[in-house]
């Protein structure tokens, strides 16, 4: 095939043009075609290749910009969906300060990426690959492939690839600053230094960058933080403080629940609790600081052998994430613990302080109730606290903060490929490499021992007391006397809201010494819930390629063949509190117990195990690039793979099919097959523990969800047809794509599980499945308080990973630019880029064999499947550039699809109900759709004397709020940003 009608193919394959994303190929910059290795291909000498649906975003594109942030890039790109990186607070894994990609809202665990072509290690909390570790200002451009290609790079590009590639071109240093004001915030800023030398034999670059973010309280933004009827999965919980307790058989309400922020909500059965608000003392955005440092070599050793060695440290901070002062309990201790609940006595202070009949101390609680409860406290002795009703700390904050709990989230990577390339004498090329890296994390998230809260209940909290570490309620100390103190969970402590400021009424402030809790009591009571997590993967690669003799037509036939060994590993070390195998019970130091085992010492969070897996993979791969005519191209690749154990091998074809037309249109279609295996975690039947909003509860609840040794690979189906056009100065590129998914390996669907057993949403009085018997398998499924089957009773959900039913998707990107030249004293392009999701349709889910949920149609909705992911069905990018001299001025419009919330909108079953004597109906009054997020930005570059150049963006020029959504913030993190109208400065220096 001639270079010239390479050229007519391959430069309209990279268009990928607009705001978010705009394709750029050496054609575009240069006009000539340089000999590249592209994502998608291991045969040198195609750019682009226009057989695969590869686009590129460079440098300068980014620039143009405003050069966003990794999380903005990733958000922008149309193909990908449901990200991290904006809000991570409520994700399934401790993922703050993170990113990933999602390309086609498949899992970034679907999406494989690289850096300079070699793998990158996942991110210790299973979503992927941490984008935020790269070295953003070391990018020289952005490949994105998006097609499966497990035949190409093996297991984890089953969705696609994303290839980030850096600098070569930098002679001398190059120094950033920039800073972006944000309302209610200190604002983001980031610093990076660059110094690059290119000599005649090679080049070297040594890059150092630092962002930081600044915190955004909820509070800043006016639609983050609802009432109850607006959004009642808007933070709200039914684990309150102040809360609801029960004594004898009456409940009672802490009488300063709305006073302090709170709201009164009557459940179906006519039943009052006291629900908290606890986004109040959430943050839209975390403190976060990221580091890193990158360096790198090109090397000709000889006029054949080429050398190359990168090194990289990067890391994230994020020394304090806002989350609500404490979680509620799910699990009790002590006598009350076979029903579900804590006993209070009354001679707790802060609900009389007597054990007699006596006067009550000024200010506490029982001074505040009604002769009837009163009579019920007195009668009863004690007041009998549901652990479903109420939670240790909340309005009033965490007493080791005086705010939200103190959490902490480390990230952290280090990364080594080097390796060798040349050219036998024969012409024959040849790559080795060995990659090497490992990622790191540091979680920390504070709960409270289960027998410490009941101790300190009683009086006998506190590290001084001396309470008997086996047997529950045997004392060594005397309650309230000395170092053994009291916990309040009353109100009657409290002066006033600690985020909002309501202030309490009932308030007694010269009783704050006898029902006020000390810092002393706060400290004992939370402990680090803490684990470090470690993900290792080494690499060793060898690729040969070169041309056959043989020639079809149109050309020298091109093949490219080679071998992988992968051993990945994954090690997770627990703080001995939280190790399963040092605390399986509810009491600290006790590893048999009657009750409770394997539930561990906390109120909330369930046990971890210690971990040191691996796991190895071989692989062998070839490819064919075969011209048939000089406008007619084919490309084959297969590879096998050989995972060992249970897993088993895969071999994965893939066939790739161009044909230019005419000089202007060109098609291209590719199919394959392509694979995932299970990870090491998947397979161990150990169980993670996560926390999901349930609707039949109106609270959180704990999903504990383990492994399965029986899982084997998914697999997918994947094709790509699409047409190019390149007809003066206007290029467009049109593709469908398709992926049929089989045995996908997810986790059980919790939410079908509920809607099975309990149908009628929270309602008690209507049937539910638990009298079913062949629903017992079911039930069997959750751990319920006092062992009574209902919603208001559920504690714990015990899930499964498994593989599923499969999914398909499919639908069309298109990319269009036309450059107008001569206008003005000046020139102008037009990019519009998009992608246009035709279907997502997940199969049936089964727990235990019985179909617990319908296959579902996720085009167009949001809220369908675990995590409440968004499928919407329009993304698209529409930009108008001007370049004259020294200027360059972009104007972008975003474009993100409204909505449908296809999550149950029944709130309480048939009952109407709602709070403080208000009602409603029976679908949640807004929420059910998702407008359209529709934002425009401003970026105007120019070149300044000295070899500066600066830049100034107007994000959200209009200030648009991102749609409503009932989710804990009131908007999807996943598709729009909290951030509203922004300005960003960035100065460039080159010396």
């Amino acid at each position: 095939m001639l270079k010239s009608d390479c050229l007519r193919g391959a430069s309209a394959v990279a268009i990928l043009l607009g705001a978010g994303l705009t394709a750029t190929s050496a054609f575009a910059q240069t006009g000539e075609i340089a000999e590249v290795i592209v994502t998608g291909s291991y045969i040198r000498g195609t750019p682009e290749d226009a057989a695969l649906p590869v686009d590129v975003l460079s440098a300068q594109d980014l620039q143009k910009q405003g050069a966003p942030s990794m999380v903005d890039i990733v958000k922008s790109i149309p193909g990908v969906q449901s990200v991290l990186g904006e809000t991570n607070q409520f994700a399934s894994q401790a993922t703050t300060g993170s990113g990933n990609i999602n390309l086609r809202g498949l899992g970034a665990v679907r999406t494989l990426v690289l850096m300079n072509g070699r793998r990158l290690a996942s991110s210790p909390g299973g979503s992927g690959v941490d984008t935020n570790l790269l070295p953003t200002a070391a990018i020289g451009r952005i490949e994105v492939l998006k097609d499966g290609a497990a035949a190409t790079y093996g297991s984890d590009a089953i969705g696609g690839v994303v290839n980030f590639i850096t600098r070569t071109d930098l002679n001398g240093l190059e120094l950033n600053g920039s800073y972006t004001a944000i309302d209610g915030s200190n604002g983001d800023y980031s610093l990076s230094a660059n110094y690059g030398w290119v000599g005649d034999r090679g080049d070297a670059l040594l890059s150092v960058g630092y962002r930081h973010r600044s915190e955004l309280d909820t509070l800043e933004r006016d639609w983050a933080v609802n009432d109850y009827l607006e959004n009642p999965n808007g933070s709200w919980s039914g684990f309150g403080n102040p809360g609801s307790y029960v004594s004898g058989t009456t409940r009672i309400i802490d009488p300063n629940c709305t006073a302090l922020g709170n709201t009164l909500v009557t459940a179906a059965a006519g039943t009052q609790s006291c629900y908290f608000q606890f986004g109040r003392f959430n943050n839209l955005v975390e403190t976060e600081d990221h580091y890193q440092i990158y360096g790198q070599i090109n090397w000709d050793l000889t006029d054949k052998i080429k050398l190359h060695a990168e090194a990289l440290y990067a890391s994230h901070d994020v020394p304090h994430e806002g989350t609500s002062p404490s979680y509620g309990p799910t699990q009790a201790f002590g006598p009350g613990a076979a029903s579900g609940s804590f006993i209070i006595p009354r001679s707790n202070p802060g609900l009389c302080g007597t054990a007699g009949l006596a006067a009550c101390l000024p200010g506490s609680l029982f001074s505040q109730l009604t002769p009837a409860q009163q009579t019920a406290v007195n009668t009863a002795g004690f007041t009998a606290a549901n652990i479903l009703l109420w939670r240790p700390y909340g309005v009033g904050g965490n007493p080791l903060t005086g705010g939200s709990k103190p959490d902490q989230r480390f990230f952290e990577g280090w990364r080594f490929s080097g390796g060798l390339s040349g050219e036998f004498d024969n012409g024959i090329g040849w790559d080795v490499a060995v990659t090497h890296m490992v990622n790191r994390s540091d979680i920390v998230t504070y709960d409270i021992p289960v027998a410490r809260l009941y101790y300190a209940l009683n009086g006998l909290g506190g590290p001084g007391c001396d309470t008997d570490p086996v047997t529950p309620g045997v004392q060594g100390g005397v309650a309230g006397v000395g170092s053994c103190l009291y916990y309040n969970p009353f109100s009657s402590g409290i002066a006033a809201n600690a985020a909002s400021g309501e202030t309490n009424p009932n308030f007694v402030a010269g009783s704050a010494a006898a029902n006020a809790n000390s810092r002393a009591i706060g400290q004992w009571l939370f402990q680090p819930y803490g684990y470090q997590s470690e993900t290792t993967l080494t690499v060793v690669d060898a690729v040969m390629n070169g041309q056959l003799s043989i020639d079809l037509g149109g050309g020298q036939i091109g093949w490219a063949a080679g071998a992988q060994y992968r051993d990945n590993g994954f090690k997770r070390d627990v703080n001995n509190i939280n190790n399963i195998a040092l605390n399986p019970c509810p009491e600290e130091g006790v590893v048999n117990c009657a009750t409770g085992k394997g539930n561990g010492v906390f109120g909330f969070l369930g046990p971890l195990s210690e971990q040191d897996l691996d796991a190895s993979v071989y692989a062998a791969f070839g490819e064919l690039q075969v011209p048939i005519t000089e406008s007619l191209s084919l490309q084959l690749a297969v590879r096998h793979e050989e995972h060992g154990g249970d897993v088993g091998s895969t071999t994965n074809p893939k066939i790739a099919l161009r044909w230019q037309a005419t000089d202007w249109l060109a098609f291209r279609a590719s199919a394959g097959t392509t694979f995932r295996a299970p990870t090491t975690s998947n397979l161990l039947p150990d169980a993670n523990t996560t926390q999901a909003f349930i609707t039949q509860t109106s609270g959180y609840r704990a999903f504990d969800t383990t492994g399965n040794p029986a899982l084997k690979p998914e697999t997918a189906d994947t094709l790509n047809i699409g047409a190019l056009v390149r007809f003066g100065d206007f290029s467009a590129t049109l593709d469908y794509w398709s992926f049929d998914f089989q045995d996908t390996i997810e986790a059980e669907s919790g939410a079908g599980l509920l809607s099975t057993i309990f149908p009628n949403g929270s309602s008690t009085t209507l049937p539910n499945g638990c009298a079913n018997p062949a629903l017992a398998p079911l039930v069997a499924r959750f751990v319920f308080q006092g062992g009574i089957c209902s919603p208001a009773a559920i504690q714990r959900v015990k899930l499964t990973t498994i593989n599923g039913t499969g999914t398909k998707t499919s639908g069309v990107d298109f990319a269009a630019n036309y450059h107008a030249g001569d206008v003005w004293g000046g020139s102008m392009n037009f990019g519009l880029d998009g992608s246009f999701l035709l279907k997502y349709d997940s199969g049936p889910a089964f727990i235990e064999g019985i179909q617990v949920e319908a296959g579902q149609k996720l085009a167009g909705t949001h809220g369908g499947t675990a995590g409440g992911t968004s499928f919407p069905e329009l993304r698209a990018n529409l930009f108008a550039e001007y370049a004259r001299d020294i200027h360059n001025l972009r104007v972008t419009l975003r474009y993100i699809d409204s909505m449908q919330d296809v999550r149950d909108g029944r709130f309480g079953g048939t009952n109407i109900f709602g709070p403080n004597g208000a009602v409603f109906g029976y679908l949640l009054p807004q929420g059910a759709k998702l407008d359209a997020f529709i934002t425009t930005d401003v970026t105007y570059r120019v070149h300044l004397p000295w070899d500066t150049t600066a830049t100034a963006t107007i994000a959200n020029l209009f200030d648009a709020d991102p749609p409503f959504a009932r989710r804990d913030l009131s908007y999807d993190p996943a598709t729009a940003n909290p951030l509203g109208r922004t300005y960003k400065l960035s100065v460039t220096k080159r010396f």
